[in-house]
């Protein structure tokens, strides 16, 4: 019982994010900017092997991933101000 739970709780979970990063700025603007970083190291030769560049992708990535956590948060509480004020609890 606890399996079958746990399974629809991971799917709504998964549901709820990839529609809230696929719907977050900050979040495609951190994959374009990536995409974009990652094709010019490796015109230029900086990168040969994009297979072979985690420290060159947590680089990058370290640098947007605070915005979209914050951008994350932000959507989070907005979403319970707003569930709040239609259940009649917030002001």
């Amino acid at each position: 019982m606890a399996k079958f739970f746990s399974g629809v709780f991971n799917y709504v979970f998964n549901e709820l994010l990839v529609d809230t990063l696929a719907n977050s700025r900050a979040f495609q603007r951190f994959a374009v900017r990536t995409d974009k970083a990652l094709r010019e190291a490796q015109a230029s030769g900086k990168l040969t092997d994009v297979a072979k560049a985690p420290g060159e992708a947590a680089k990058t990535a370290t640098e947007y991933g605070r915005a979209v956590w914050d951008e994350l948060t932000r959507q989070a509480a907005e979403m319970e101000r707003n569930a709040k004020q239609k259940a009649g609890g917030g002001k």
